[in-house]
């Protein structure tokens, strides 16, 4: 009978726990849409009284104000730091073959010096004691794992196995999914994939939220005669630019006056377009709401996604979409807030895009339905979500 007494006093003060300690480990706290969307959920925990510990192997948060988290970057020693941020960079190129090139001189200068490149062990090494940890990566999953601090959890926001080409990499990303570890998925399409390919199961789909107070449709100047059509420029094959490319050169022969609205990081990627083009280099939150709402049609031409940011931020400031499917049904309805096509099919990409271009009503419809999604999709619902997910396994594991 005490016994039984025991387990239900223990529930009891378990259930009252309401704080948690909780770090988040990331790869590069270097702004991206999937470090944006980590940054905004641990900050949102934060703010509702948790610890939160974000613990990185390198980058720059600056760009990220609105935080009362700690943060924590590794330190490698002196004789180690120069290699190792070279090393880390390398990681960061996008030419496969430069990389390979570059981590076998690497390796060669290990086997002589004896210095050990291993990102893993000293990441694992830097996250402190707490209640929960947080892999945000595929490689943050093996530290995450191996440093036994913390209920493990993996809050998965793509198959990552996509981003590698080579054979080894994508065997090695493979087997995180497989990890002893509580797993979130983002998006419904990754939760399905993954219980399909491995037999897993996965907490969510925890779809991101929209700052309706930065992303809403703003009073802008918009060229006369001519249409404007916007995308996120990035050369990484599957972001599908050069899908667009091609369908633009259809859409102007329909068309006729059509610019290109590219943003991002290479500004570079204008020379290739058919059309005429203009480059925004990183514009700020309010800049790109700003782009949108100038935007007859923003376009997101992916092969994959997993709850991609940047079809609610276009919704939230009113500009019709044309997107495609793979990681995008949570919120992304055909004939409803968008027009949804299939991956890698320039001329169906083209076709959604000379309708917008030529039917107002439809574009108005697609429009209004839009904004109603995106105030529909709120951060603190997001936040909330996983603060409930992490709550549940944490008390499973203290049981």
């Amino acid at each position: 009978m005490d016994y039984v007494k025991l387990i239900i006093l223990s529930f009891i003060m378990l259930s009252l726990v309401s704080i948690l300690n909780i770090c988040f480990v990331l790869w590069s706290t270097d702004l991206t849409g999937g470090v944006r969307v980590l940054l905004t959920v641990a900050s949102g925990l934060a703010r509702k009284g948790h610890k939160v510990t974000v613990v990185a192997l390198g980058g720059d948060h600056s760009w990220f104000s609105n935080h009362g988290i700690e943060f924590r970057y590794v330190e490698f020693p002196n004789r180690v730091r120069p290699w190792m941020k070279l090393l880390y960079l390398l990681f960061k190129l996008k030419n496969p073959k430069i990389r390979y090139e570059y981590l076998m001189i690497l390796d060669r200068i290990s086997r002589r010096t004896g210095i050990e490149f291993d990102f893993i062990k000293p990441l694992a090494n830097t996250i402190p004691e707490c209640d929960i940890s947080i892999a945000t990566y595929c490689l943050t999953a093996f530290a995450v794992h191996r440093s036994g601090r913390g209920v493990p959890v993996y809050y998965m926001q793509h198959y990552e196995t996509l981003f590698f080409e080579d054979p080894y990499m994508k065997r090695m990303v493979d087997e995180t999914y497989t990890l002893p570890l509580h797993r979130i998925a983002n998006s419904t399409w990754l939760k399905n994939l993954l219980k399909e390919k491995f037999g897993v199961d996965s907490y969510g789909p925890v779809v991101p939220g929209v700052d309706t107070r930065v992303f809403y449709p703003r009073k802008v100047r918009k060229p006369e005669n001519t249409k404007i059509i916007m995308a996120l420029g990035k050369s990484i094959k599957w972001k599908g630019l050069w899908d667009l490319f091609e369908a633009l050169r259809i859409v102007k022969k329909e068309v006729g006056n059509v610019k290109l609205l590219l943003y991002g990081n290479e500004p570079y990627l204008c020379q290739y377009s058919p059309v005429e083009c203009e480059y925004e280099f990183k514009p700020s939150d309010d800049r790109l709401a700003e782009l949108y709402s100038m935007a007859d049609v923003v376009v997101m031409p992916s092969w994959y996604e997993s709850s991609p940011l940047p079809p609610l931020e276009a919704m939230a400031c009113g500009a019709p979409l044309v997107t495609t499917r793979y990681g995008t049904e949570d919120y992304c309805i055909n004939e409803y807030n968008s027009l949804v096509v299939e991956p890698r099919n320039p001329k169906e990409m083209a076709k959604a895009i000379i309708r917008l271009l030529k039917d107002e009503s439809l574009a108005e419809y697609l429009r209004r339905n839009g904004l109603k999604t995106a105030r529909e999709r709120t951060w603190d619902k997001t936040i909330e979500t996983v603060e409930r997910i992490l709550m549940e396994v944490w008390r499973r594991a203290s049981s």
